[in-house]
């Protein structure tokens, strides 16, 4: 198929259309166009721009000009049949409003209506006569009104056609599921008083020999117009409209209905074509598959034989949705493509094989117009370039301009010899467009995976966020989705023991933490002095990869260049650099680079503690010889440690024997917030004291005994019990069973840290979870007052001591310390009850 050159102007658009609902008539410089919605556009083709815009009460579905050309008939959908003036048209400097801002609203009103008929599948006005085409109970009818010049219309005629079955024919389900409405045309013959008067290609016409051929003397005699009718089913039914209709034999009207030829499959248009000496020498149909009639008269042969005519069929490439001629032309619309058959070679192709009625495959031209359902024309403008107007699929109205060149209307196509410089250089442009088109399909690739990515870590920080500050659920167990628990354990390394911690990042979410992730730990120590300013310290740990269900354990020091220092607060944290986002190879690293140093996002995970009772060593799981034992002298000074305050030479024993302190806690209390069924106080202590030093965490076994000996992390012997023991005078409702927690070391320092952590975990317990006991203890009133004046009693002391501090001297401050410490024992040798 040779590729024609051509040009295509934009003229207007008007919305998607569909192929069966566009209808598109052109008189002059006027185009009447309906897209099978409520409004039919009058678009001025030298002005290009729509001057008129026609509404009507419902979709409009067919269009057609009276002979006058002044009034504009139009078939709805509710089966209306609307016969309207056409509005005058306004100039280009009129002010436009309404609806359209290139047209003038003009709403057809209900009393337009000329003939109502639901069944009116097609119309046509030829010499002042409205022929309707309707079908009803498989009967397609005919009817033949007067031109509209007073309401009702007056019947003429009615003729009517059997439908056929189309099973018998070769229609497929595909054509079947395209509407096909019929096709009306009027045909008149050469020398007839309307073509001279309005010769326009809305009236086809036939010289006179091939007409008479055709359509009868009858018609030919009194220059009858014929009305052809292209039927769904392929059929090409006609009949001439001013004979008078013969009776037959018994009296009954005859139809004067005849078939011309059936292409067997839906017509979609009915032509004239070839111009001769005396008009037009060719009748031209075309199928929606493809097939294509052309009926020509047979001159008087050499052997005197008597003129005839020759039905000869050919094949064009299809689907056709819209056809039109000129002299020499056909054009068609195959949707993919626009085609121009030049009808004067398949004429002589047929008349060299001597054949009649065989499908002759031919071969168009591609004008390279694509998605065409609608054509108006062929006309040649002045500057002689043929033109033809287009709907395409899109709603947009084309002109395609072909200019005229030889004989045969072919654009002058390149010579030969450039023809191969040509090709070389379509190819590089195309080569050209593909790279650019691979460089940016490789850069929307890459901002696709960053966005993936984006997405992906906004999800996890939102996961986060909802879990942030949630220490509850980590100390009793609950499962988060992404969690950092943290295990205290002493390891030894070159015969020194030393306390870590093992964190645990466990992904149970279902999203995956990817490249760019990095777990962060901080660790704060509580407790301040000359020696840890600054401190606190920061461990990061980047993975590659964690998938949903995945652990990732990572192990950091406790101890500082300034020791070992509890109690310690441990933070847990993701972050991930916004960096990560870009592939190291990206093809524009600009706004990576921007991100390199300070563009991250970090959510928290998880507080952590790790105390004195996180760092006991039972007896039994290390080596003794490990043990650093340190010679201390001043009790005083550890106990001040243990508050936060350090000083230089600070001991953290003593020489007058071990030091108890302890904490009373209702057994209640605790059997309630620690879930315990045990009912022997024995059990009650043992499972007290296993939650106290949680051999679990630490990798110990069960304590089976309500007594542990362990030892500090200092190296100092401790001595952990737990025991129940009943206050008979402390609640007036009677006997107060409460859980008696006794630390005893020599020293100071594990003494109070051990009371700290033991207060802390206590604190803890008793805020993460609601309290249900039955009711409130009543206390008697003596066991208060004794209470109130041992407490008063030591406040008493203790102004005493801040008193003398204030005066100086060394020796006052040694005994105001030791004070201070007789102060903290009686407190912690008989402290209050926590109910």
């Amino acid at each position: 198929m040779d590729a024609v050159r051509c040009s295509v102007e934009y003229l207007s658009e008007f919305g998607d259309c569909q192929s069966h609902s566009v209808r598109i008539v052109q008189d002059g410089t006027s185009l009447f166009l309906t897209s099978g919605d409520r409004d039919v556009l009058i678009f001025n083709v030298q002005e290009r721009r729509v001057t008129t815009v026609m509404q009507f009460d419902a979709s409009v579905i067919n269009l057609a000009l009276s002979d006058d050309k002044h009034r504009l008939y139009a078939l709805c959908l509710n089966g209306g049949l609307y016969c309207t003036l056409i509005p005058p048209q306004i100039s280009s400097s009129s002010v436009l409003v309404n609806k359209s801002s290139e047209g003038v609203l003009h709403t057809v009103p209900d009393d337009s209506i000329v003939l109502k008929n639901a069944s009116m599948q097609a119309f046509t006005v030829v010499e002042k006569i409205l022929v309707t085409l309707s079908i009803h109970k498989s009967v397609w009818s005919f009817d033949l009104y007067e031109e509209p010049g007073s309401r009702p219309l007056h019947k003429l005629a009615c003729f009517q056609v059997v439908t056929l079955n189309t099973c018998c024919l070769s229609i497929t389900e595909k054509d079947k599921s395209v509407s096909s409405p019929p096709v009306l045309t009027c045909i008149y013959p050469e020398g007839s008083t309307s073509v001279s008067t309005h010769k326009s290609d809305l009236l086809p016409y036939l010289e006179p020999h091939l007409f008479r051929l055709l359509f009868g003397v009858d018609a030919s005699l009194v220059n009858s117009p014929v009305i052809l009718c292209g039927l769904p089913d392929g059929r090409i039914c006609y009949f001439p409209l001013l004979v008078p209709t013969l009776a037959g034999p018994r009296g009954e009207q005859r139809s004067p209905v005849r078939v011309l030829q059936s292409l067997e499959q839906p017509v979609v248009f009915i032509g004239t074509c070839i111009s001769g000496e005396h008009g037009p020498q060719c009748l031209v149909a075309v199928g929606q598959r493809g097939k294509l009639l052309m009926v020509k008269s047979k001159q008087t042969s050499l052997e005197g034989k008597k003129a005839d005519y020759s039905f000869n069929e050919h094949s064009v490439r299809g689907p056709v949705l819209c056809a039109c001629v000129d002299d020499k032309w056909l054009y068609y619309s195959s949707l993919n493509d626009l085609h121009a058959l030049q009808l004067t070679t398949a004429s002589s192709s047929s008349e060299a094989t001597g054949t009649e009625s065989q499908l002759q495959a031919l071969t168009s031209d591609s004008l390279g117009v694509c998605r065409v359902i609608a054509l108006a024309g062929p006309y040649t403008n002045s500057r002689g370039s043929v033109q033809l107007l287009a709907v395409s699929l899109s709603g947009r109205l084309l002109c395609v301009n072909l200019p005229q060149g030889s004989e045969n209307r072919n654009v002058p196509r390149l010579p030969s010899s450039l023809a191969g410089q040509r090709v070389k250089d379509l190819l590089a442009s195309i080569a050209n467009i593909w790279e650019r088109a691979e460089s940016l399909k490789h850069k929307l690739q890459e901002k696709n995976c960053s966005l993936k990515r984006l997405n992906q870590v906004i999800n996890v920080c939102s996961l986060l966020l909802d879990n942030h500050g949630n220490e509850k659920a980590c100390d009793v167990g609950t499962k988060l989705p992404i969690s950092c628990r943290g295990v205290a354990r002493w390891s030894s390394l070159l015969r020194r023991d030393s306390l870590t911690l093992t964190c645990v990042l466990e992904n149970s979410s279902g999203c995956t933490l990817e490249h760019g992730w990095t777990l962060c730990i901080q660790v704060h120590p509580l407790s301040k002095g000359p020696n840890m300013e600054g401190s606190s310290r920061t461990y990061s740990f980047p993975f590659k990869k964690l998938d949903s269900g995945q652990k990732l354990d990572v192990t950091i020091p406790l101890e500082s260049t300034g020791g070992l220092s509890l109690p310690v607060k441990v933070y847990c944290s993701l972050a991930f650099s916004l960096s990560a986002l870009f592939s190291p190879e990206a093809s524009s690293p600009g706004v990576s680079q921007l991100l390199t140093e300070m563009g991250s996002i970090s959510a928290p995970l998880s507080t952590l503690t790790v105390d004195w009772l996180d760092a006991l060593r039972l007896e039994g799981s290390f080596s003794h010889g490990n043990i650093r034992h340190n010679t201390v002298t001043n009790g005083i000074q550890a106990f001040l440690h243990s508050r936060g305050v350090l000083t230089k030479d600070s001991d953290t024993t003593t020489k007058s024997g071990p030091i108890t302190v302890m904490v009373r806690v209702s057994s209640e209390l605790l059997k309630t917030k620690l879930h315990l069924s045990a009912t022997r106080s024995l059990e009650t202590c043992v499972s007290v004291l296993n939650w106290l030093v949680s051999p679990e965490a630490i990798g110990q076994p069960s304590v089976q005994s309500p007594v542990i000996c362990a030892y500090s992390p200092d190296g100092c012997s401790v001595k952990l019990l737990v025991k129940e023991v009943t206050l008979g005078d402390f609640c007036s409702d009677g006997p107060l069973e409460v859980l008696e927690i006794r630390v005893e070391s020599t020293s100071v320092a594990a003494v109070c840290g051990l009371h700290h952590a033991i207060l802390r975990h206590l604190q803890v317990l008793l805020r993460d979870s609601a309290l249900k006991c039955g009711h409130i203890k009543q206390l008697k009133a003596q066991s208060l007052f004794e209470a109130v004046r041992h407490v008063e009693s030591l406040f008493k002391d203790l102004q005493d001591a801040q008193n003398q501090a204030a005066l100086g001297g060394t020796m006052k401050m040694k005994k105001n310390s030791e004070i201070l410490f007789r102060i903290f024992l009686q407190l912690r040798a008989n402290p209050l009850v926590i109910l």
